[in-house]
């Protein structure tokens, strides 16, 4: 039996960053997942503030980012709209394969991972797979809420999300456009420049009929020539928005990313609730404290997701006619704080 200093399932965002806290710290970890290839299938749109991403220590390599947000449009069908430019890149939309990659194979140097290995239990300190059992100090999940280890999702705490890479120019006048709408309720649609010659089209939206995405999307775009493509790509996945988890820390035991809701509920965005948790997790267990990640949890990571939980309530409560109503309110504060509010996400 192989023995770790912590074993860490799955190898997305949140186990990565755990795994490279870990490296960093020079201890003993192996990251198991059952996927074929890091980075697939495609779990986000990649679309990041840069105040955050900053932050928190994400990668910003030139060679992983599709595209930067110097201009962002918020609007409704029924014309409501609030649109901003800045001098500077406030966000970035990531190649979000590229980028996993980068967090696997490149960041701190190739972290120790195997693929292809389906973990199937946890007995107290031993995690059993297809590939034999491993003992460990420390378990770091981050499995996602659709794993064995993650609790079964709500039907109205999720939003199901679906995008399509369409064959369409790169906008001019806005990077990233959000549209909100009665026919995604609880979500958005959206449009972000991938190239010069694609774009990343999408919607999330609560589940609350049979509907598929697809369908919905399509239905959608019908309205708004500017979005109507030729689909080169497709991805879908599913995004917890209920409250983020109070505990996180369970003896020995540390839960990351999706599973514990580390999710912005304003955006459904998922990469950097998950890069922040896992990284806080590895280096808890690197400082042989898991207390130590309960606490930047408590003090730091959760207040940060409430805000955002908050907003989305308010934004929400009434369908698109409350986003309008925001939009109007809007309207009264100063450019510059428009922007530091919007930008600042």
């Amino acid at each position: 039996m192989e023995k770790f200093d912590a074993v860490i399932i799955g190898a997305g965002t949140a186990g990565l960053s755990a795994g490279i806290a870990l490296k960093r710290a020079g201890k003993s970890y192996v990251i198991l997942d059952r996927k074929k290839e890091i980075g697939l299938p495609v779990r986000s749109t990649g679309a990041v503030s840069l105040v955050w991403v900053n932050k928190i220590g994400m990668p910003v390599k030139e060679e992983i980012v599709s595209s930067y947000i110097k201009g962002i449009s918020f609007r409704t069908d029924t014309g409501k709209h609030v649109s901003l430019k800045y001098d500077r890149a406030v966000g970035l939309v990531y190649d979000f394969t590229k980028y996993e990659k980068y967090l696997a194979d490149e960041m701190e140097g190739k972290l120790n991972y195997r693929l292809q290995t389906n973990v199937t239990s946890v007995d107290g300190n031993i995690v059993h797979s297809s590939a034999g059992d491993f003992e460990a100090d420390y378990i770091v999940y981050a499995a996602g809420p659709q794993s064995a280890f993650g609790k079964k999702l709500d039907r109205n705490e999720v939003l199901v999300a679906y995008e399509e890479i369409r064959e369409l120019p790169r906008r001019t006048d806005y990077d990233m456009v959000l549209w909100f709408t009665d026919k995604a309720p609880g979500g958005y649609v959206w449009d972000f420049n991938e190239s010069d010659n694609t774009r990343k089209v999408g919607i999330c939206y609560y589940p609350l009929n049979g509907t598929q995405p697809k369908a919905v999307l399509d239905e959608f775009t019908k309205s708004f020539s500017e979005l109507n493509g030729k689909m080169l790509h497709t991805m879908a996945h599913q995004i917890p928005l209920a409250e983020p988890a109070d505990q996180v820390v369970d003896g020995i035991s540390l839960y990351t990313g999706d599973m514990v809701n580390a999710v912005l509920n304003t955006t459904a965005g998922g990469l950097q609730g998950a890069f922040w948790s896992g990284l806080s997790a590895g280096e808890a267990v690197a400082a042989g404290d898991p207390s130590l990640y309960q606490k930047k949890w408590d003090l730091e990571i959760r207040p940060w997701l409430m805000k955002h939980h908050r907003i989305h309530g308010k934004m929400h409560r009434n369908g698109s006619k409350s986003v309008g109503r925001l939009m109007t309110l809007s309207r009264m504060m100063p450019m510059s704080l428009k922007k530091r509010v919007f930008g600042g996400l």
